[in-house]
């Protein structure tokens, strides 16, 4: 008889273990849930470098001054998936008709605004800042600087993005002392772009 009741307590511990396996395998429902990702190409605290060569080309002083060229620098970060604060750096020179060399080196603080369709980016950026002007023995410093951008660039990899980008440039110069020195100048530049993303 103790054979006969250890064989019933025996397979009725099994068939317990076996039924809670069993419910401990099946879905909740409740429980599991598929994620969702919404895949944004740019978003906050995303960060780019920018590396760009340039023509540069005299609006108000194309009798005085020849197409130029520059190179720019800059560092930009996303505040948001569409809009970042940026620092530009560049170097751009144009020849005179008397074979002498305007060079200036402008610094800009910007801010862009960038949409995006797909694998394509198009940044419309507005900048200010301070350059260096320099045209024979007279160099200017502070010169106010304002700049307007815009271009579109393809996203070939995760890190990198090329494309082409414009910007309108005007580069005023008051002087206190001689006001008959006072002038601007309005340059147009079109160039490549190369951007590390991180």
């Amino acid at each position: 008889m103790k054979r006969f009741l250890y064989s019933l307590l025996l397979i009725f511990l099994s068939a317990s273990f076996m039924y809670a396996q069993k419910s401990g395998d099946e879905d909740d429902g409740g429980d599991y849930y598929e994620p969702s990702y919404d895949y944004k190409m740019n978003g906050s605290g995303d960060q780019y470098i920018k590396i760009a060569l340039m023509g540069v080309f005299p609006q108000n002083f194309s009798d005085k001054l020849s197409t130029g060229g520059a190179a720019e620098i800059g560092y930009h970060r996303f505040l948001t998936e569409f809009f970042a604060l940026g620092f530009d750096v560049q170097f751009g020179y144009n020849p005179t008709i008397g074979s002498n060399m305007f060079t200036y080196v402008p610094m800009t603080f910007t801010g862009t605004f960038q949409p995006y369709f797909g694998k394509f980016e198009f940044p419309i950026t507005l900048g200010v800042g301070a350059a260096l002007e320099s045209y024979l023995n007279r160099n200017y410093f502070p010169g106010l600087i304002l700049k307007a951008q815009a271009g579109a660039f393809y996203r070939v990899m995760e890190n990198w993005s090329f494309g082409i980008e414009s910007e309108y440039i005007y580069m005023p110069q008051w002087y206190v002392e001689h006001p008959e020195w006072n002038d601007y100048g309005l340059f147009l530049t079109v160039g490549l772009i190369a951007r590390y993303h991180f």
